[in-house]
């Protein structure tokens, strides 16, 4: 599993340490996220997204959220992962 954030380095190797199981990246420039499609132009910070793509690079499920949203629970997580988010 990875995340990626624009948060700074020292914030995601902070993270990184409660989270040993997730790869943790920075997307510090919002390269990314511009081409994942979260990030509206001019905004200074991407809006929150989640992916989930198999091994393939087919993305299966995704949730784009405002701003201000929702992050996906786990109960949905766990589904997307096992194949039955939409």
């Amino acid at each position: 599993m990875i995340a990626i954030a624009a948060d700074s380095v020292s914030d995601m190797a902070a993270l990184q340490a409660k989270l040993p199981g997730i790869t943790l990246l920075t997307d510090l420039d919002l390269g990314a996220a511009t081409a994942w499609g979260v990030r509206e132009a001019g905004a200074e910070s991407p809006s929150p997204g989640t992916f989930v793509v198999r091994r393939e690079g087919v993305v299966t499920w995704r949730r784009l959220d405002e701003p201000s949203g929702d992050w996906p629970t786990y109960p949905e997580l766990a589904a997307a992962l096992q194949g039955g988010g939409t």
